[in-house]
């Protein structure tokens, strides 16, 4: 696995055309247990699959999108040695530019003072939503702060069940903003791939990988334009 020495990613030898521009991607929600880390991992490797150079930040204290590419064994997306501050995020931007189509940056779970000035460095604040009652009450305080950032966002429902309630959330949050025409279905190989240091379109669920290809798709949508 390739090992970045800082988040300068000063030895760090890729070539990029002049006029690229990396385009960066804050996971938030402030409802522990609704699938940022799964989101961001997920995320970053379909993008990766599909030509993206990829970098992976990790700004959560509880360090499982890193433990996940700690035991990674491809390489791509990276990850720098250690994660900047999240005051520093921003100030990190133009070294990360020069050598990196993609951003992917992972948040805590909680009401944290900086993360406004996060996704307000990003070019798109995507939550992930679990469609349960508590979840969509708790999501307020990660779409304010969005709202406060200025930034572009989407919410994206996650380890959603077939079920009726699925539907409701899905109306309930696209009164609020843009909604993924995509879920993150409740599936076990989520949690596997976890484990591996793996992807699901990586993986041997072709729904689950199909779900991971289709969500970037949208993504890279709104990032283009």
């Amino acid at each position: 696995m390739a090992k970045l020495p800082s988040v300068e990613f000063s030895a760090r030898k890729i070539v990029r055309g002049e006029n690229a521009e990396m385009k960066s991607i804050v996971i938030a929600s402030q409802k522990g247990g609704a699938g940022k880390t799964t989101t961001a991992i997920n995320l970053a490797v379909a993008a990766s699959q599909d030509g993206q150079r990829v970098a992976m930040v990790d700004l959560d204290p509880q360090r499982s999108l890193r433990g996940w590419w700690d035991g990674r064994d491809a390489e791509w997306p990276q990850m720098p040695d250690s994660d900047p501050a999240p005051d520093q995020v921003k100030a990190a931007l133009p070294a990360l530019a020069k050598h990196f189509d993609l951003l992917v940056i992972d948040t805590p779970p909680a009401a944290a003072d900086w993360l406004s000035n996060v996704m307000a460095a990003a070019d798109l604040v995507l939550i992930p939503v679990r469609p349960s009652p508590h979840d969509l009450r708790a999501v307020g305080a990660t779409l304010r702060a969005a709202r406060e950032a200025g930034s572009d966002f989407a919410f994206l429902l996650s380890q959603t069940p077939r079920a009726r309630v699925t539907d409701e959330a899905a109306r309930t949050l696209a009164q609020y903003g843009k909604l993924a025409p995509v879920n993150s279905a409740m599936r076990v190989i989520y949690a596997e791939t976890a484990a591996t240091g793996q992807g699901v379109t990586e993986a041997s669920d072709p729904k689950a990988a199909e779900e991971a290809r289709d969500l970037w798709a949208y993504v890279k949508g709104l990032l283009d334009g």
